[in-house]
């Protein structure tokens, strides 16, 4: 074969080569393209997750004050809780029970919830020794047993007005209450120790509520 000749021979074989090439692209190109027109979609939008809300309100009288979210924001200007127990003058001429005073509690949120109060600090002053402080609620279960005002009270669990210790919230059903009588009666001394003339105690009362 002439050297004319294999140049023919080589040009057909590249042009085959690139023939080959270009079939294989082509054919890629296709293939790739029609997977990426072979789809389909669904989409399911506007998932979300809420949370119930959980509040109560503290009346004393006709003054009514509202939970907050830490203690941090508690006494805050425009939402004071009134005293429960308010009284001065007293005497040994005073009867046993020197004062009483009573507080409503009410579950305004949606969530189930537990309560308790608790002092959150030892009550201050002279008087406290010849002082007892019991609590009871509006069933007269005691919450509290009569105790000398010495000792702080812990956090202690108080039930709703159906005994339940575990408060529903506003939905389903309607938000349950309770209301607690807080009585001050003389201790064994108070009428005897005249150290207690002039002298004072005072303390605080912090109700607890948590989603159940």
């Amino acid at each position: 074969m002439d050297a004319r000749g294999r140049r023919r021979k080589r040009t057909h074989i590249l042009r085959v080569a690139l023939v080959l090439v270009a079939t294989f692209a082509g054919t890629a190109l296709l293939s790739f393209g029609g997977l990426a027109a072979w789809q389909g979609y669904t989409e399911n939008a506007g998932n979300s997750v809420g949370a119930g809300t959980l509040g109560h309100t503290n009346k004393v009288g006709t003054q009514s004050c509202t939970s907050v979210t830490s203690t941090t924001l508690l006494n805050q200007s425009g939402n004071t809780c009134a005293a429960i127990i308010s009284v001065s003058g007293v005497s040994p001429s005073s009867p046993s029970t020197l004062a009483t005073g009573a507080v409503t509690i009410t579950s305004t949120g949606a969530l189930n919830s537990t309560f308790t109060m608790q002092m959150p600090a030892a009550a201050t002053g002279t008087l406290c020794a010849d002082l007892l402080l019991a609590v009871v609620d509006q069933s007269s279960v005691a919450d509290y047993a009569a105790t000398a005002l010495t000792s702080q009270m812990g956090a202690t669990s108080i039930r709703d007005s159906a005994g339940a210790t575990t408060w529903p919230g506003t939905s389903p059903g309607p938000a349950a209450s309770d209301t607690y009588t807080f009585t001050i009666t003389k201790g064994p001394s108070f009428n005897t120790d005249p150290a207690d003339a002039g002298q004072s105690c005072s303390f605080a009362i912090l109700f607890s509520q948590q989603a159940a």
